[in-house]
């Protein structure tokens, strides 16, 4: 099951704007995806360091008793390939915009070391990014996986042609 939460214009000097306290202050595990095409765009998928363990567990049937470990990377990041993936493909299908997502880029660190990261790939061509959050919850798992998609004002506005 998914919800958007929110879709707002935020200063990219201000990206206090979309961190909550509780979210700046934690380790999350994320999954980075870039997509070009007729349309720019970013998604980072998060989730809590801890969370993302039991994600990894259930996908992998068995205990994980370290983050660093390869099946437990490569299960986040390919979960979070796909979200991304879905997303994407649902935008194409709807606007008839060729859209291609990078290989994911995987990383554990305080989420906002991973905005700022996300951000700075955005460059400096405007002053302000359009994000939607995006949450998606597993029903029986209850676990959350957080999605921010960011665009330049300038590509949202395609949507609207």
């Amino acid at each position: 099951m998914y919800l958007l939460k929110k879709t707002q214009e935020i200063p990219i000097v201000n990206l206090d704007v979309i961190l909550s306290n509780l979210e700046e202050l934690n380790v999350m595990s994320a999954v980075y995806v870039k997509c070009d095409g007729d349309l720019h765009m970013g998604a980072l998928l998060y989730l809590p360091e801890n969370k993302s363990k039991i994600l990894a567990s259930q996908l992998l049937g068995r205990s994980i008793h370290n983050e660093s470990e390869g099946l437990t990377m490569s299960s986040i990041s390919e979960i979070g390939n796909i979200l991304a993936a879905s997303i994407t493909n649902a935008i194409s299908q709807d606007t008839g915009y060729k859209i291609c997502s990078s290989v994911p880029g995987y990383a554990v660190e305080f989420f906002r070391t991973l905005l700022e990261a996300v951000v700075s790939d955005f460059g400096n061509e405007f002053d302000t990014l359009v994000v939607s959050h995006v949450e998606f919850h597993g029903v029986t798992s209850d676990i959350t996986i957080h999605m921010l998609l960011l665009q330049n004002p300038s590509e949202i506005k395609k949507f609207m042609m």
